[in-house]
């Protein structure tokens, strides 16, 4: 993987935020109706929507029709869409193999059950009872030929990295085998499954709740899915809102009553504070790394006093407006391994912060505002992305704080390339990133030696065995697992490869009255939309 995949991590959530999703309980409409096209936007009445701070332009008055944004002319297919709003329009159709909840804990799915008795060698069982919609039995081929299209996808290419071989037993059996143990691999499969052969479709069949119509403009109940008869809404119409500025008007303006958003992108929508939001969590890290070259941060304990000078809780509230939880760790604080203890002696301490500097022999001896260690000058160039306001906002607080005790911080605030290139180059002494974990909370590509997104050269052989043993630890021993856990972190805390600042939240927004008891996830913003209230009238 090259330095493209840092962004295409950080970047898919930015463009999928720009989908906007739509509700109305079709339920009473007749069957005619139910096949019918989009209705005309130009016979459509006008309504004008207001936004804070500003008035919208006139648009059109909301058409009671469940709708989603989609990419007119772009595949459904989940493998092969370059289209985000396709990809949410497909959680709809795809169901995956195993789900997670809040606390990033694997649930079944399609696969029901899974075993394993050394963290090598896994076995899983699919539900047999469950449909396509062209009306084909799902069966361990179509869980084993998903998991083989997802090795060469860039999505999901990195979380199956370990695995060596997938191969079905029988028609409700498949195993994998990995080249190292994980105990956790099962967290992994939250991947779309599609049948076997349909790789190169379109529209591959799946078994989610909806199904796409022959030329994918709309989404229809699908009536073999067991929860077919608690869905709230029949018909899910397809829209092609392309411009920031027309989704977010046609969200005001209730064309689309349900969008998702995150401030930390620098796609960010204004929209008004008279909607509702749902916060989902999600294991997209912001992080500050090192360059283990830098004169400066070569050294661990000057990487170490860094973290006191990360006022999560301000970063946050102010640069996140709260779309964010802090972390001291790389680790989901819903996580149940996260070790609050390890964590609680990371937090921001201006005191601490200072008291650290000092103990490390840092003066300003020739008096010019600079800190010195010896013959090392408190110099840093602190290089961040300039396409995330928030992302920036978050390094100015950081270097804000190193320079009130006496560290000379150059910003070095560059578009995308140039910091990829700036990255690739070690043009830098730290710099701030951001990227999307898997939910085992493997960090090796991050953090061990060889890493692909490695960019400051560590070289710590240590750290990949703590993560191996991490991850070799069996859940049928949770005293041993939790120890080593601590070991891990503990180990992270007192090195610093890297230095964490949060994760992100995810916001989706719907207007009051029309949806309720809404329980969306950072795979499917769908989830169990067999629970949806929803009201439009």
């Amino acid at each position: 993987m090259n330095g493209k995949l840092f962004k295409l991590i950080s970047l898919l959530l930015t463009a999928a935020l720009l989908t906007g999703l739509v509700g109305c309980d079709m339920l009473s409409r007749d069957a005619a109706e139910e096949t019918a096209e989009e209705q005309p936007e130009e016979s459509a009445p006008i309504v004008v929507g207001e936004t804070t701070g500003e008035v919208l332009q006139d648009t059109y008055k909301a058409d009671r029709r469940f709708s989603i944004n989609s990419q007119k002319g772009a595949s459904f297919n989940p493998y092969l869409t370059k289209s985000a709003w396709n990809l949410i329009a497909g959680m709809l159709a795809y169901d995956t193999l195993v789900t997670t909840g809040t606390g990033f804990e694997a649930m079944p799915n399609l696969v029901t059950n899974w075993y394993t008795e050394d963290g090598w060698n896994w076995t899983f069982t699919v539900d047999t009872t469950r449909k396509f919609h062209d009306g084909g039995d799902m069966t361990a081929s179509d869980a084993v030929y998903s998991l083989e299209q997802s090795v060469g996808i860039a999505r999901y290419e990195k979380r199956f990295s370990h695995m060596t071989d997938a191969s079905v037993v029988d028609t409700a059996t498949f195993t994998v085998t990995l080249n190292q143990p994980d105990w956790q691999f099962y967290k992994l499969l939250t991947i779309p499954c599609i049948e076997a052969g349909q790789y190169y479709n379109d529209i591959p069949s799946g078994t989610g709740p909806y199904k796409f119509n022959a030329s994918g403009t709309f989404l229809t109940r699908f009536e073999d899915h067991p929860d077919a008869d608690k869905l709230p809404i029949r018909t899910i119409y397809l829209k092609h809102y392309t411009r920031p500025e027309d989704i977010l008007q046609a969200f005001e303006d209730s064309l689309l009553d349900l969008v998702t958003n995150s401030p930390a992108d620098a796609s960010s929508l204004g929209y008004s504070r008279s909607n509702l939001i749902k916060y989902v969590e999600t294991t997209n890290l912001h992080f500050i790394g090192y360059n283990m070259r830098s004169s400066i941060f070569s050294y661990g304990p000057y990487r170490q006093l860094v973290t006191y000078a990360v006022d999560r809780d301000t970063i946050v509230a102010n640069a996140f407006q709260g779309s964010a939880v802090a972390a001291e760790l790389p680790i989901h604080p819903n996580s149940a391994y996260y070790p609050r203890s390890v964590a609680q002696g990371m937090k921001y301490d201006q005191d601490i912060l200072q008291t650290v500097v000092t103990n490390l022999g840092g003066t300003d001896l020739d008096q010019d505002g600079v800190v010195e260690f010896g013959s090392i000058r408190g110099e840093i160039v602190f290089l961040v992305c300039s396409d995330s306001g928030a992302k920036v906002s978050a390094a100015r607080q950081i270097a804000s704080q190193l320079r009130s005790v006496g560290f000379a911080v150059t910003m070095s605030e560059l578009g995308y390339a140039d910091y990829i290139t700036a990255l690739e180059e070690g043009q830098y002494d730290m710099f701030y990133g951001e990227v999307k974990l898997c939910s085992n909370w493997d960090i090796s590509e991050l953090i061990a030696p060889g890493g692909s997104l490695n960019y400051g050269g560590i070289q710590d052989p240590a750290i990949t065995g703590y993560i191996q043993t991490f991850l070799a630890s069996s859940p049928a021993d949770p005293g041993a697992l939790s120890a080593n856990a601590e070991a891990l972190y503990s180990y992270i805390a007192q090195n610093a490869p890297i230095t964490a600042v949060c994760f992100e939240r995810m916001q989706v927004l719907y207007h009051r009255g029309v949806l309720t008891t809404i329980d969306p996830t950072q795979e499917n913003i769908f989830h169990d939309i067999q629970d949806w209230q929803v009201n439009l009238e």
